[in-house]
């Protein structure tokens, strides 16, 4: 006896995910650079996680899932204008 496979089935076996894991894992760790380097200079900050969301809707892109690709990389841009808002903030709250 057959059946159709579901969709969590077909990204299983297909291999799916798999830019989107590597995009994601690129991006992180260039975000954690981001951190370390303002860390340097006492901010403390999270880069790695907008960067992660970002390079993830990057390798959606890549697999072709465009609403997953939609929704990372504007959480990505979302973050990344927050990191840059949190930045500054420190930044102007410490020549106070």
């Amino acid at each position: 006896m057959s059946r159709e496979l579901n969709a969590t089935e077909i990204a299983q076996v297909s291999g799916a995910g798999l830019f989107t894991d590597l995009g994601g894992a690129i991006a992180g760790a260039i975000g954690s650079i981001v951190d370390a380097g303002t860390s340097l200079g006492g901010l403390k900050t999270d880069a790695t996680t907008a960067a992660t969301n970002l390079g993830k809707g990057i390798g959606s892109l890549l697999e072709l899932n465009f609403l997953n690709a939609v929704s990372q990389i504007g959480s990505g841009i979302i973050g990344i204008v927050g990191f840059g808002i949190d930045a500054i903030s420190q930044i102007t709250g410490k020549k106070s």
